[in-house]
């Protein structure tokens, strides 16, 4: 009977540490693999709610520029007297008022 030499014996621990270290690495690609995948999938989600969001403040900042002009013009005497005409009816002295159906 012969015995195996000591060097053929740790060959093959070394085969075998070298083949778990693979499968290690192999699992650490896969986990970094479908991480970098369900991110990506949250990436996307953010981005076109952030296009949203960027579409709504525009909207919002030129809701605000309209109502600062409008506020603004409530300061001059001339659009107070034309909206009171419009909307409530009212006149200056010597004027009358026709409403004409639609």
């Amino acid at each position: 009977m012969t015995t195996p030499s000591p060097s053929h014996v740790n060959r093959k621990g070394q085969k075998r540490r070298i083949r778990l270290f693979l499968f290690f690495v192999l699992c650490l690609f896969v986990w970094i693999g479908y991480t970098l995948y369900l991110q990506s999938g949250m990436l996307s989600e953010k981005e076109a709610e952030l296009e949203t969001l960027k579409k709504e403040a525009a909207e919002v900042q030129q809701q605000q520029a309209e109502l600062s002009y409008k506020a603004s013009r409530l300061y001059d005497q001339e659009y107070i007297a034309e909206l009171a005409r419009k909307e409530w009816f009212l006149t200056k002295p010597g004027e009358s008022i026709y409403v004409i159906p639609e």
